[in-house]
C-alpha cells in the first residue's frame, strides 16, 4: 500500500510538472552584437521609429508597439528602450542594460489610419523581422510601398462598402424597411463626402462636423414625411466611420495596464470626436425643424434582422477598408461569434456582462484565426471593436445632453457607455492574459531548472528552441 501511494504521488508530481507554465517555451536568448557601430545604431533607431509609427497608425496598443520594437531590436543584436504614445514615439537603441548610451531617435505619427490590407502587410513584415535580420533598406522599401499601396477596390465599391456599414449598424439598432432606406441614402451621401474629404487633408478636421450637420438636416427634413420615422433614429449609423469606439476601448485598456499617458491621450481624442459630432448634430437641428410624420410608423423586422446587420457590417468592412478577399470567411465568422457571445451573455446576466464576455473571447479567437489563416489579429480586432459600438452609445448620450436637453437620459446613457467600455476593456485584458506569447531576450541565460529529463520531452529542464521566434 505504501509503494502504491508513493507511485501515485510521483505520477501526480510528473503530471503537474508537465502542466505548469514553462517560461522556456517561446523564449529565445540571442547574443548581443558587440561590433555594432554608431552608424548602424542610428539607422536601427530611425528604422524602429518608422516601423513604430506605422504600427500606431494600425491602431496597435502602445504597450504592444513597445514589445514589438524590443523584440525586433533583440533580433538585430541590440537593446531598445521606447517611449510610446499615440501621437509619436522615442526609441533608444544600444547602450548598456542601465539604459545609458546608445542612439536616440523620434518619429511623429502622421497620416490617416491604415487600411486592413495595409495592416496585414505590416504585420507580415513584423513577423518576418522577429524571425530574421531583414536588411534595413528592404524594410524601408516595404514600409514605403505599403503606405503608397492603392485602394484594393474602386471608389464606387468603397462608397458601396460605406453604405453596407451604415445599413449594418442601423439594422442592428433599429430595423424597419423605411429606416433601412434612410440608412442607405444617408450612408451613400457620407461615403461620397469622405471619399472627397480623404483627398483633401486640410478638410479632415472639419469633416465630422460637416457630415453631422448634413446628416441631421436631411434626417429632420425628410425622415418624418417620407419615411415616417423618428429623425433621431437616423443620426448615428451614417456617421459610423467617425465613431471612436475602438479609441475609447483601447484608451481604457491602456489606462488599465498602466499606460496612463497613452490612455488619456486616446480617450481625450475620442471625446473630442464625440463633441465635434454632437456639435454638428446641434447645428443641424438648429437649421431645420423636424417635419411631422403624416403616416403610421412601419413595423420592425424580425429577430433575424440584427444578424443580417452583422453580415452587412462585415461585408462593408471588407469593401470600405480594402481587406484581402481571403479573410472574408474568417472575418464574418468572428463577427458572428462576437455577436452570439454578447447576446447570450447579455440574456444571462445583463448587458455589462455581455460586453465583458465579448471582450474576453476576442483575443483568443483572433489568435486562433491568425494561426490557422495567417490573418493578423488586428484585422479581426478592429471590426469586432466596431461591432460592440461603444462609440455609437457615446454619441447618442452626448447628443441627448447637448441637442435634446435630456440631461437625465443623456447622463444615464453616458454612464452606461463608460461601464460598457470598461467591461469590454476588462474582458480584452482577461482574454489576452490567457495567451502565452513568445519573447526574445538579449544577453541573458536561457531559463532552466536542474530537474532531470530527456531532451525535448517538454519538461522545464529542456533547452528553448529557436523555432517560432518570430512570434
Amino acid at each position: 500500500m505504501r509503494l502504491l501511494y508513493r507511485f501515485d504521488v510521483r505520477g501526480l508530481a510528473r503530471r503537474a510538472a508537465a502542466l505548469r507554465p514553462r517560461r522556456s517555451i517561446g523564449t529565445v536568448t540571442l547574443p548581443e552584437d558587440e561590433t555594432a557601430g554608431r552608424e548602424r545604431l542610428r539607422d536601427l533607431a530611425s528604422l524602429l521609429c518608422e516601423l513604430g509609427s506605422d504600427l500606431l497608425r494600425a491602431a496597435e496598443r502602445s504597450s504592444e508597439v513597445d514589445r514589438t520594437l524590443h523584440d525586433i531590436a533583440t533580433r538585430y543584436g541590440t537593446r531598445a528602450r521606447c517611449f510610446v504614445v499615440p501621437t509619436g514615439l522615442f526609441v533608444r537603441v544600444g547602450g548598456g542594460p542601465d539604459g545609458r548610451g546608445g542612439e536616440l531617435d523620434f518619429a511623429p505619427v502622421e497620416g490617416p489610419d491604415l487600411r486592413l490590407d495595409q495592416v496585414e502587410s505590416l504585420q507580415a513584415l513584423v513577423t518576418r523581422m522577429r524571425a530574421e535580420e531583414v536588411p534595413f533598406d528592404e524594410v524601408r522599401r516595404t514600409l514605403r510601398e505599403n503606405r503608397e499601396r492603392p485602394d484594393r477596390f474602386s471608389p464606387a465599391a468603397t462608397v458601396f462598402g460605406y453604405v453596407l456599414l451604415t445599413v449594418g449598424l442601423g439594422t442592428m439598432r433599429h430595423a424597419t424597411v423605411p429606416a433601412i432606406a434612410g440608412y442607405a441614402t444617408l450612408g451613400a451621401g457620407v461615403g461620397l463626402l469622405r471619399l472627397f474629404g480623404d483627398r483633401l487633408p486640410a478638410a479632415r478636421t472639419a469633416l465630422p462636423v460637416v457630415a453631422a450637420i448634413l446628416v441631421t438636416a436631411a434626417a429632420l427634413r425628410w425622415a418624418g414625411p417620407l419615411l415616417h420615422e423618428n429623425p433621431a433614429v437616423l443620426y448615428i449609423p451614417p456617421l459610423i466611420a467617425f465613431l471612436p469606439g475602438a479609441a475609447l476601448t483601447l484608451g481604457a485598456i491602456e489606462l488599465a495596464t498602466g499606460a496612463a499617458l497613452s490612455g488619456i491621450s486616446r480617450l481625450a481624442g475620442a471625446v473630442t470626436v464625440l463633441l465635434l459630432l454632437s456639435l454638428g448634430i446641434l447645428v443641424g437641428s438648429e437649421l431645420l425643424r423636424p417635419h411631422p410624420s403624416g403616416g403610421k410608423a412601419a413595423e420592425p423586422l424580425g429577430a433575424w434582422a440584427p444578424w443580417v446587420g452583422v453580415l452587412l457590417l462585415g461585408f462593408g468592412f471588407l469593401l470600405y477598408f480594402s481587406a484581402p478577399p481571403r479573410v472574408t470567411g474568417w472575418l464574418l465568422g468572428a463577427l458572428l461569434v462576437e455577436r452570439l457571445v454578447q447576446s447570450t451573455a447579455s440574456e444571462l446576466a445583463g448587458a455589462t456582462f455581455g460586453a465583458f464576455a465579448a471582450g474576453a473571447v476576442l483575443p483568443p479567437m483572433a489568435s486562433w484565426i491568425e494561426k490557422r489563416s495567417r490573418t493578423p489579429d488586428q484585422v479581426v480586432f478592429l471590426p469586432c471593436f466596431w461591432l460592440l459600438v461603444p462609440g455609437a452609445v457615446g454619441l447618442t448620450s452626448v447628443s441627448e445632453i447637448i441637442v435634446e436637453k435630456d440631461t437625465d437620459g443623456g447622463l444615464n446613457s453616458l454612464i452606461g457607455m463608460v461601464i460598457t467600455v470598461a467591461a469590454i476593456a476588462l474582458g480584452v485584458l482577461v482574454g489576452a492574459g490567457l495567451q502565452r506569447r513568445p519573447r526574445l531576450l538579449l544577453g541573458e541565460p536561457a531559463p532552466s531548472t536542474p530537474e532531470p529529463g530527456p531532451a525535448g520531452d517538454g519538461l522545464p529542464g529542456a533547452e528553448p528552441s529557436r523555432e517560432g521566434a518570430g512570434g
